[in-house]
C-alpha cells in the first residue's frame, strides 16, 4: 500500500466513525470510546512513542479490532523480543519518513567529473506492524503516562490563563486563555480536557508554531480546520495525562466542515494530525523539559 491510498483508507475509516456515532449522533472516535491507552501507541521494542498520523492510524484500528493495548511492533522486531505473530493476523499501516538521496545531474553550470551534487529529501514509506494482543510469548506493559499532576504540568507551561466566565476560547490578541472554572464543570475530565483544547490553540501563536488558521473568522473552513487540530491535539495530551477527552459544547457546530474537509483531501487528516503532534509537543517540552532533552 502506498502513502495516498494509505491517507484514503485511514480517512474513509476516521469519517465512517464520525457518521456512525454513538446514539444516531456525530462524533468523534475518541469522545464515543475509551480509547485510554490506544491513543499512546508506541513502539513495544524500542519504546518510540508513534506520533502525527499514526497516532489516529493505529488507535482507529485497535478500536475495530479490539485490542486493549497501544503496544505495536514490526513483525521482525517481534520475533527479536521472543515472541511470535499469530497467523492469520492482519497487520495496522504505519508512515515512517525516510531520508531519500539522489544526485543532481542537471546543475548550472554543468558540474565537472566528480562533483554532482547529492540531494536529499524525505519520502513517506509505510510498514506493517501488529499489536501485543496479535502476538504469543508477550506480556502489554501498562501504559506510560506522565507523573506530574495535571495542575502542575499546565502551570509549568507558563500561558496567560484566566479562569472564571462562562465560555472557553483562546485570543490570540492578548494572547491569552480564557476558561470556566473547574467547578462549573461536570466532572474534572471535561474541564482539563477544555483547558488542554484551548492550550493547543494557544501553540499556533505567531510567536510559537505560527499556524496560519489561527484567527479565523467563525465558521470559516480555516477556523474550523484550526478546531481539528485543537480537538486531536486535546485528545492525544489527555491521553499522555491520563485523562478521558470530553467533547466542547460546540463540537458538533464544526463536525459539517470537517467531514466536508475530510472528503474532499484524505490528506487532510495527516496534516492535521502532524499539526496536533507538533503542539502537544511543544506543550510537553515546556511543561516538562525532561521530555525535549530524552528526544534530543
Amino acid at each position: 500500500m502506498n502513502y495516498q491510498d494509505h491517507a484514503t483508507a485511514i480517512t474513509g475509516r476516521l469519517v465512517e466513525m464520525i457518521r456512525t456515532g454513538s446514539h444516531d449522533t456525530w462524533a468523534m472516535p475518541w469522545h464515543t470510546h475509551d480509547l485510554g491507552d490506544l491513543l499512546n501507541a508506541r513502539n513495544a521494542t524500542t519504546e518510540t512513542i508513534y506520533n502525527g498520523a499514526n497516532v489516529v492510524t493505529l488507535a482507529l484500528d485497535a478500536l475495530d479490532h479490539g485490542y486493549p493495548t497501544g503496544e505495536w511492533a514490526t513483525y521482525k522486531q517481534w520475533a527479536e523480543h521472543g515472541a511470535q505473530v499469530r497467523k492469520g493476523e492482519r497487520s495496522a499501516q504505519v508512515i515512517k519518513w525516510v531520508t531519500h538521496k539522489t544526485t543532481d545531474n542537471n546543475q548550472t553550470p554543468t558540474p565537472t567529473e566528480g562533483e554532482q551534487r547529492e540531494t536529499r529529501r524525505l519520502l513517506p514509506r509505510v510498514y506493517a506492524v501488529f499489536n501485543a494482543h496479535q502476538v504469543d510469548g508477550y506480556d502489554a506493559q501498562p501504559v506510560s503516562t506522565t507523573d506530574t499532576p495535571t495542575d502542575q504540568w499546565i502551570a509549568a507551561i507558563a500561558s496567560d490563563i484566566h479562569y472564571g466566565g462562562d465560555r472557553a476560547y483562546y485570543a490570540p490578541g492578548p494572547d491569552r486563555i480564557y476558561v470556566p472554572g473547574i467547578n462549573q464543570y461536570d466532572d474534572p475530565a471535561a474541564f482539563y480536557s477544555t483547558v488542554l483544547h484551548e492550550h493547543v490553540h494557544w501553540t499556533g501563536h505567531t510567536s510559537r508554531l505560527n499556524r496560519p488558521e489561527l484567527g479565523h473568522p467563525f465558521d470559516s473552513p480555516e477556523y474550523a480546520a484550526e478546531e481539528l487540530v485543537a480537538e486531536l491535539g486535546s485528545a492525544i495530551a489527555c491521553a499522555r495525562l491520563g485523562i478521558s477527552p470530553q467533547p466542547r459544547p460546540d463540537h458538533a457546530a464544526y463536525l459539517a466542515h470537517w467531514l466536508t474537509a475530510l472528503d474532499a483531501d484524505p490528506k487532510a487528516l495527516f496534516r492535521t494530525a502532524a499539526a496536533a503532534q507538533r503542539a502537544v509537543d511543544l506543550l510537553e517540552s515546556l511543561a516538562d523539559p525532561k521530555t525535549e532533552e530524552a528526544a534530543a
